[in-house]
């Protein structure tokens, strides 16, 4: 005996398009009333966010439930809403197992030599995250080192292509914490790294940003290391310094900085 909803779909006249619609909506009525709205609002947060793309043929994904709550975090101890990475770049598949062996760096932890997804690190009024060996074309402009003859050479990823490396930083402090000084006149950046074009303005999320490049190797201890070779953009946004920044000097890692950026999204402290 054909069951009451099945008769229902008997949809044969109507496009197909509009009969899946039908079957669809049946379905979640019959689900129960937890598990219909557990799977909305999924569809909900999946669609509002950002969508994968590809840039100059590196792929961005969308961050991870995981990670949005690192963001979630970041925004209750600041109790105001922040800045969130919306798409990262896509890590190059890899195991925890294999990691052991493939990985020269700890799995999912910073350091250019990590692998698997972003390391995450919310300290204070600091939010941290870094990651290495995503994918990238060939020919990519990545992390690069001197040889003892002093010639320079790309460094090679766990695949055997070029490696890339990419950090977001963002926070209410980002002077100090980039160069251990404070002052109006300071910029959020560490010292080698040096302004580019102010012809070439650019904006995210309505904010004018600043670009800047960032050379392989600082004079001072005293000064964060983590962008050393990057190509860094800065933007402010009501109040909190945010930064995006790609190992390597080229248009590609330019394009990326700009789709990162425009990608974040704002995630409000959690209601208590």
């Amino acid at each position: 005996m054909r069951s009451a909803w099945v008769s229902r779909v008997s949809c044969f006249h109507l496009p197909l398009l509009a009969c899946l619609l039908i079957v669809a909506s049946l379905l979640t009525s019959l689900m129960p009333p937890n598990m219909a709205q557990a799977q909305s609002s999924e569809v909900a947060l999946t669609a509002s966010g950002p969508r994968a793309e590809v840039v100059d043929n590196v792929p961005l994904v969308p961050t991870t439930k995981e990670q949005r709550g690192e963001c979630q975090r970041f925004a209750n101890h600041l109790k105001r809403p922040v800045p969130c990475p919306g798409l990262l770049p896509d890590p190059i598949p890899v195991s925890p197992t294999s990691a052991a062996t493939l990985c020269p760096g700890d799995y999912g932890a910073f350091g250019e030599g990590s692998c698997g997804p972003a390391g995450i690190e919310v300290t204070g009024n600091l939010f941290e995250l870094s990651q290495s060996n995503f994918q990238v074309p060939p020919g990519y402009v990545g992390v690069s080192y001197e040889q003892n003859n002093g010639a320079v050479v790309p460094e090679t990823s766990i695949s055997g292509g070029p490696l890339g490396h990419f950090v977001f930083m963002s926070g209410t402090d980002m002077q100090h914490v980039m160069t251990n000084r404070r002052g109006k006149g300071v910029a959020p950046v560490p010292p080698y790294c040096l302004p580019l074009d102010p012809s070439s303005l650019i904006h995210v999320h309505g904010h004018l940003v600043k670009l800047y490049q960032c050379t392989d190797a600082s004079n001072s201890l005293t000064e964060i290391q983590i962008v050393e070779g990057h190509t860094l953009l800065v933007w402010n946004d009501a109040g909190i310094a945010c930064e995006v920044s790609f190992h390597g000097h080229s248009q590609v890692n330019v394009d990326l900085d700009v789709a990162v950026a425009n990608a974040t999204v704002s995630v409000s402290p959690r209601r208590r």
